[in-house]
């Protein structure tokens, strides 16, 4: 059929770049944007934890809503109305405080559908996530913004609706389906008596995952992360921290084994705190021992390039 060699080996090598060509397009579709990078502290100079996840040009999920965020998110240029799941790793303060924001904010943003919210099932201290939104809206005036229960009630005045989902993935990956071949997947992780996910959202050929606050003790996050395009993990304590930092929180050696472990391709580091914020490179020179792949440093409203 080829005449010789050298007209077949010009064919596979136009195939094999046509099919890079198209894993690259895939992965220029989804892009991760920060919209907090701090921690819980006030003078740090930055909002807290929070992120936008765009496919095809439209923000399509939110992954946890810390204080500051929403100013983040309006400076974003993104649309409330295209936000189709809010997924929460856990309900501390710096990863939910903002979401009271948003669902006002919703109101006014004429949407068309539910927003579906996913995190954490309860234990402890902490509610469940359907409980914390009951908590949070429901129609009793002993609960904390009950004038907005409406955006819970399914005999609502307004048209905007609040779908709360509770994720206990039990050392496996749950995963479900979002519109427009989007998947996200979660599983628990060890962030010491709090309920806490992990989150991954596939599109087409291309992964982001969430470590979100975690030790690192449970050993589930590769199950998630595995071979992921890019890892999100939070730097919040340095080489240095105590014993009693390191239950609920990963160290740069933590976060380059578990780097390495996923066979992630590439990693970025966020969720500073004033103990990790001026120590960025020392960080990175731990986990660089565990892990080879490049290591970035999120920064709020810039995009994290995905490949």
């Amino acid at each position: 059929m080829y005449k010789n060699l050298k007209s077949l080996a010009v064919l596979i090598s136009f195939s094999l770049l046509s099919t890079q060509s198209i894993a690259a397009s895939q992965c220029d579709n989804l892009k991760v944007q920060t919209l907090g990078a701090g921690g819980p502290e006030v003078s740090d100079g930055l909002a807290s934890a929070s992120f936008l996840v765009w496919v095809n040009g439209k923000a399509k999920v939110m992954v946890d809503a810390g204080g500051g965020s929403s100013l983040n998110f309006e400076k974003s240029g993104a649309k409330f109305t295209d936000i189709d799941a809010m997924l929460f790793t856990h309900l501390h303060v710096d990863h939910s405080a903002a979401l009271p924001v948003y669902i006002k904010a919703g109101y006014f943003t004429n949407p068309t559908q539910a927003l579906n919210i996913y995190g954490p099932t309860g234990s402890g201290d902490f509610p469940s996530t359907t409980t914390w939104i009951k908590g949070l809206f429901d129609n009793n005036p002993a609960h904390v913004y009950s004038y907005l229960n409406d955006n819970i009630n399914q005999q609502r005045s307004t048209q905007f609706l609040v779908d709360p989902h509770n994720v206990k993935p039990k050392n496996t990956v749950w995963h479900e389906n979002l519109k427009d071949g989007i998947k996200i997947s979660a599983i628990n992780v060890n962030h010491g008596p709090v309920p806490a996910l992990a989150w991954r959202i596939d599109y087409k050929q291309c992964s982001v995952t969430f470590s979100g606050d975690m030790s690192g003790t449970s050993g589930n996050l590769p199950k998630l992360a595995y071979k992921t395009n890019l890892l999100v993990a939070n730097n919040a304590i340095p080489h240095a921290a105590s014993r009693i930092a390191k239950r609920l929180h990963m160290t740069p050696e933590t976060i380059g084994k578990l780097a390495n472990e996923s066979h992630a391709k590439q990693l970025a580091l966020a969720h500073f705190m004033n103990r990790t914020i001026n120590r960025k490179n020392e960080s990175v020179s731990f986990i660089q021992k565990e892990y080879s792949g490049k290591v970035s440093l999120v920064q709020e409203l810039k995009f994290i390039e995905i490949k």
